[in-house]
């Protein structure tokens, strides 16, 4: 019921609409000749006023009369037109933290006083994210020194706010009208353009005048070669942005590899200047410059995250390393040092197996600290052959290196530069000892299960005839396996030792009375224990301390401890190790069991052979080897392999160990290549205090670079690197006269900031010119390496592009992406920054008609009821 009257009172308030003066006066006539009857009405009234004989009696014929208009008007309906307009398509406003306070004033005044938006028009407010607001209350946000707090200010994501309003049906087949600085630090706006199209929406953009007025100073950009064939003096620019209304001041600093090249106390005026540094490159491979600016007054700079820039140049042809190494841990800083100085580096972790590979098309070979009999009899005399033609071997030391490997009186001990001694502890007996903690806590996380799985490895690692016994303890010592020559336990070995149950609690004096007991008996030259427990060791201190001290002094024993988790004593642990003459180890991991303890066993069972003392080295001048570091002090090793250097080799660095002189570094030519021998280590266990003070790479750089020299060969290519919208733009261009690089498929292989590798085809795009471009959605470092399968001969430089941070940086920015809102408006057919003339803004027009017809039905129905009163009153 009530719906019909609410019904009912809409249709008659269509009907009785009340009018406005203005709109009587725009009054049009549906049926126009209607009125050609008041020539018949004014007949009418003229005969019965001349029926009527008197004025007292005209009273009523003039109502009739009027009755019969009103009646005559209603029939030609007349009707008003009422016009009005609709709101127009949303407009998209940035309000990102790039966007200043006069840049928001800028956006309401063209909004508002020019493109004439009115306070109820939809906008769509974005920054990080979008938000609907009207236009009216858009303003008052923008108008706010907070901005738009709930569209993310911190971030620009253009891609989503064009995404939201390709999909608002009321933005749908027009002009939709966008002010934004053009500067996006989350998604590829460029992604968008199929969706605006396919909604028939043309982007008229107008961009706000850049930052003129910030207190930021910005390096804008750094400009060097990415590639040069040589190394030669080149040119290195940096541009400097200052938005302050005054100069500022500041130290512009440059750097190469880290090191310190120039820096510059500059004014810098406001506006963009730019800053030119002659640069000499003194080495090949891939270099890196950087360039930082530091404010004298910081209150001038308040944007930190574009002070500075990274580029590379990538010197020469890229060479190939290949790297033989025993385990990763080893290889670590080595393979960085390598892929630093733009090599390619091919590293095979060996672990325990066995390489048969063939070293041809490689610029040099390194075995780091692997033995011999890793190597196939086929892949060392490869590597013989290889040198012998002209290739580089270098071997670097370790406890399974040189003749602690196994390599006197080989092929390839033959070709290197020092005589190897054989590891003398052949002749001497070992006596190694196990106490595994067989308590109740080694049942969780499979630490007892590894804690066996490591015995059995280090029984792979010793010779039949060393001693080895395994005791488990809890409150109570249990010998497992006695103190026999490995070939009498190793067919029971295995066997025994997983006869190990956890259970109990932990006592560990009794299982080291019992170690020191066995050991006395042995008669062993090297007698070493290994402890490997979890918990509390129970007993006081001061019991330990005078047990180790005399199994180390006066019995010749060594003992090392490992802990599991830090629930063990570990202030005790690494007392028992220190006075035992061992080492400590702390892991969280029981998967990390069998490395350490094949680690400690390897370490504390050598002999003298493999020299573990601290010696400072002493470098020979001048040096080919070691050029300008030679006759520097170098900071002191920790141990090295024993050996002697061959007439006629050439000794770089030494150390004086029993009045001789000890080869560190040693080389020589052999056949058409050379060879390099290092005898101390490259994983940081011997030359820890090289890489702590920054010695061990530049040392390594000098190294390489006499194993595999630049030869500086004519570079018919260029190569260009640039940035846009999220990608890396890379174009190469074929000056050879053939086309050779340019007519066949070049590939680039990756390496992203977090190790990713992917790589990229460059298609091409012209007669003698290739380009492609490569995703970097993050900022950081980009390893590039070309190459071309059909043109083997073709060695391309390595390369490099350093993504900044300020990329990503939200700051306000001199100039507008013109680039980017250029290809946004022409891709949908619109304008940037058009006039107001050219601007396609429309609002939807709107006409209500009303008829007059029903009011003047009404009013003659009216006059009928009162002309009756008035004959009755008259006649």
């Amino acid at each position: 019921m009530r719906a019909s009257e609410d019904l009912a009172d809409v249709n008659l308030q269509s009907v009785f609409h009340p009018f406005t003066w203005l709109e009587l006066r725009s009054i049009q006539f549906a049926r126009p000749p209607a009125l050609y009857l008041f020539a018949l009405a004014a007949l009418i009234l003229i005969y019965w006023l001349w029926r009527a004989g008197n004025i007292r009696r005209a009273g009523a014929p003039i109502l009739r009369a009027i009755v019969l208009s009103l009646f005559i008007l209603a029939l030609a309906e007349p009707r008003t037109i009422t016009r009005s307009e609709g709101s127009t398509r949303p407009v998209l406003i940035d309000a990102s933290g790039s966007i200043t306070p006069a840049m928001r004033d800028y956006t309401i005044a063209l909004l508002r006083d020019r493109l004439k938006y009115r306070a109820q028009d939809p906008a769509l407010i974005f920054a990080g994210t979008a938000v609907e607001h009207s236009f009216g209350d858009a303003a008052s946000i923008l108008l706010q020194s907070a901005g738009c707090v709930q569209c993310a200010p911190a971030v620009t994501n253009l891609e989503a706010a064009l995404e939201k309003i390709a999909a608002d049906p009321a933005a749908r087949g027009g002009t939709v009208v966008l002010v934004t600085d053009g500067w996006q630090n989350r998604g590829n706006a460029a992604n968008t353009v199929s969706l605006l199209r396919a909604a028939g929406i043309q982007l008229d953009i107008f961009s706000p005048p850049g930052a003129e007025a910030v207190p930021n100073i910005s390096m804008s950009e750094l400009n060097l070669p990415p590639a040069l064939e040589k190394a030669e003096p080149f040119s290195l620019s940096v541009t400097m942005t200052n938005l302050n209304p005054s100069p500022a001041a500041g130290t512009l600093s440059l750097y190469r590899n880290g090191g310190l090249v120039d820096r510059r106390l500059l004014t810098l005026p406001p506006g963009q200047s730019r800053y030119d540094f002659p640069v000499r490159a003194e080495e090949s491979g891939l270099i890196s410059y950087r360039a930082e600016f530091k404010p004298a007054n910081p209150g001038q700079d308040l944007y930190k995250e574009d002070d500075s820039l990274q580029g590379w140049v990538g010197i020469g042809a890229q060479r190939k390393i290949l790297i033989l190494s025993a385990s990763a841990r080893d290889a670590n800083y080595l393979t960085s040092v390598v892929r630093r100085m733009g090599f390619q580096p091919s590293v095979v972790i060996l672990n325990g197996r066995e390489y048969g590979g063939n070293p041809q098309g490689y610029d040099a070979v390194i075995l780091n600290n692997v033995p011999r009999n890793q190597l196939s009899s086929e892949a060392q005399n490869a590597l013989v052959q290889y040198v012998n033609r002209g290739g580089a071997l270098a071997m670097v030391g370790g406890d399974q290196s040189f003749g602690l490997g196994g390599y006197q009186n080989s092929a390839i001990a033959r070709i290197m530069p020092v005589v190897m001694k054989p590891p003398q502890h052949h002749m001497r007996t070992r006596a190694l000892i196990l106490i595994i903690d067989k308590s109740g806590s080694m049942g969780r996380h499979d630490k007892l299960t590894y804690a066996k799985m490591a015995a059995k490895t280090v029984l792979k690692t010793l010779r039949d005839s060393d001693l080895v016994s395994v005791i488990g303890f809890d409150t109570q010592a249990f010998v497992v396996v006695p103190l026999k020559p490995i070939e009498e336990t190793r067919p029971y070995f295995n066997e025994a030792v997983d006869r190990l149950k956890a259970g109990g609690r932990t006592f560990l004096l009794r299982a080291l009375e019992e170690a020191k007991r066995t050991l006395a008996q042995s008669g062993a030259a090297i007698k070493h224990v290994v402890i490997l427990t979890d918990g509390e060791t129970g007993g006081t201190p001061e019991m330990y301390y005078d047990l180790v001290s005399t199994m180390r002094h006066q019995e010749g024993s060594t003992i090392s401890t490992i802990a599991i988790g830090r629930e063990a004593n570990l202030p005790l642990l690494q007392a028992i190790s220190k006075y035992g003459g061992g080492v400590f180890y702390q892991t969280n991991s029981p998967e990390n069991l069998p490395e350490l303890f094949v680690e400690d066993v390897q370490q504390r069972t050598a002999d003298i052979t493999m020299v573990e003392k601290e010696f400072v080295p002493y470098s020979v001048t001048p040096d080919p080897v070691l050029r300008e570091l030679a006759g520097r002090q170098l900071p002191a090793l920790k141990g090295f392999v024993a050996t002697d250097l061959k007439p006629g080799a050439d000794l770089s660095l030494f150390v004086n160990s029993n009045g001789q002189r000890n080869p560190i570094i040693a080389s020589w030519k052999a056949g058409a290549g050379k060879t390099l021998a290092v005898t101390t280590d490259a994983s940081g266990r011997w030359s820890s205090l090289w890489v702590q003070d920054g010695v061990f790479g530049p040392l390594w750089d000098r190294l390489l670079g006499w194993l595999a020299p630049h030869n500086a060969v004519q570079q018919n290519f260029g190569v260009a690197l640039g940035y846009r919208s999220g990608r890396i733009q890379v174009n190469l261009t074929d000056y050879s006269p053939d086309s050779a690089i340019s007519n066949r498929p070049v590939n680039a292989m990756v390496t992203a900031p977090d190790g990713a590798k992917y790589s990229i085809a460059l298609s091409r795009e012209a007669p003698g010119e290739l380009s492609g471009s490569i995703e970097a959605p993050r900022a950081g470092t980009y390893n590039i390496e070309l190459t071309s399968p059909h043109a083997a001969d073709h060695n391309f430089p390595p390369l490099a592009y350093t993504v900044s941070p300020a990329v990503y940086a939200e700051v306000p920015r001199p100039a507008p992406n013109y680039a980017l809102l250029e290809y946004l408006a022409a891709a949908t057919d619109g304008k940037l920054n058009p006039t107001i003339g050219q601007l396609a803004l429309s609002r939807p027009r709107f006409e209500q008609t009303t008829s007059l017809s029903p009011w003047l039905i009404l009013c003659g129905m009216i006059l009928v009821i009162a002309e009756a009163l008035v004959r009755r009153l008259t006649f």
